[in-house]
């Protein structure tokens, strides 16, 4: 059987290439990790990070593993929060959120909250696509998304938390690698690799608005469903890839170069949403506080 924990330190190592960070966010110590990945390499027999080189690096078997991995937990992250609503109580919210605004959580939401005495929050990390959803079908009573996410204002509501500019991030074979800037007519005919699980979704229409405006129709050529598989194809000279401006490029990503686009329509602004008819007593703790 599949032990979720053992799973999760898994991750949270590779996401933050160290065993020591993964312990120290799991409130255990780092030879506790690094036995409990053993472990899991042990039960599927393979090999997962190449213990050769730091900061920690995955096999290419533990890629695989990694990807899987992660939407696993997110779909057990999904039924322990619908169980959560099932016994819910003014003491806990569940808040939603998607991969990308992992650094929105880590950094505008979660040192606030942790002000609020006796309360409780389950994080529940979710496909961007499915934000709006769960929060109408009351699986989550909180999100911390993108404001091109929250279409239905009627019977949700938002609260900008931060907003910013898209870059363009480019491989080394690329002109503007040695760049800082460049303008948005520049974009015009470049092959540009989306990160999204599908066309047609909020995300995707608010991009084709934000070309619009810019009066640049973008080439898309590729879509894929995370970050780091679109900066694997720019280092592969596949194409270019927009980032927001407030997330870093990893170490892994020495040959990769972010570019600004100056005077251009390709903003976002991260922002809080939920259920107006939503009576949580800690929901709305929350919300007095970030309004």
């Amino acid at each position: 059987m599949m032990n979720f924990t053992r799973l999760r330190y898994f991750c949270d190592a590779v996401r933050l290439r160290s065993f020591s960070q993964a312990a120290e966010e799991n409130y255990i110590s780092q030879t506790a990790i690094s036995q409990q990945v053993a472990k899991l390499e042990e039960e599927l027999q393979v090999t997962l990070l190449d213990r050769s080189k730091l900061p920690i690096k995955l096999t290419k078997m533990g890629k695989v593993v990694y990807h899987r991995s992660q939407i696993i937990l997110e779909q057990y992250d999904v039924l322990k929060g619908e169980i959560v609503q099932m016994k819910q109580t003014d003491k806990v919210v569940t808040v939603a959120y998607p991969n990308g605004a992992v650094e929105a959580v880590e950094q505008l939401v979660l040192p606030k909250i942790k002000s609020i005495k006796n309360l409780e929050l389950f994080l529940v990390k979710s496909d961007l696509n499915d934000i709006q959803d769960k929060l109408l079908n009351k699986t989550v009573d909180l999100a911390v998304t993108f404001d091109s996410e929250i279409t239905d204002t009627e019977q949700l509501e938002i609260l900008v938390l931060s907003q910013g500019n898209y870059d363009v991030v480019v491989g080394e074979g690329h002109p503007w690698y040695n760049s800082n800037t460049i303008q948005p007519d520049q974009l015009i005919n470049e092959k540009v690799i989306y990160v999204g699980n599908r066309h047609n979704t909020n995300s995707f229409i608010k991009m084709k608005d934000h070309s619009k405006a810019d009066n640049v129709p973008l080439n898309i050529t590729a879509t894929v469903a995370d970050i780091d598989t679109a900066l694997l194809l720019v280092q592969l000279n596949k194409g270019i890839t927009f980032m927001p401006d407030y997330k870093n490029l990893a170490n892994e990503y020495k040959n990769l170069h972010r570019v600004k686009i100056e005077n251009s329509e390709h903003k976002y602004k991260v922002c809080l949403a939920w259920r107006r008819e939503n009576h949580n007593p800690g929901l709305k703790r929350i919300v007095e506080l970030f309004k």
